[in-house]
């Protein structure tokens, strides 16, 4: 049996579709994809395994982060001001 799973929300049975809705907590769009991975717990790495996995991800982050644009601290600034007044405007 695979451990990943792919599904467009249009294809779905409608008791499937009701019971993905309810994990999300919201409707589905017909055009979007569902992914659903089952994983057996396990522990985590330890000592050197740890540190090595470390490096990757901070390796892959650096690499991701070059090929960003440069932007100038204002762009930013205005950003997050953009993405905190949203989210108080939906708390408040």
């Amino acid at each position: 049996m695979p451990d990943h799973s792919v599904h467009k929300a249009v294809d779905l049975a409608h008791d499937e579709r009701l019971l993905v809705e309810r994990w999300l907590g919201r409707a589905l769009a017909n055009d979007e994809t569902i992914s659903v991975n089952a994983s057996r717990p396990h522990l985590a790495p330890g000592g050197d395994q740890q540190e090595i996995l470390r490096r990757e991800i901070v390796s892959q982050a650096r690499e991701i982060g070059s090929r960003v644009c440069p932007a100038n601290e204002e762009d930013i600034d205005t950003l997050l001001d953009e993405a905190f007044t949203a989210i108080r405007g939906r708390l408040g």
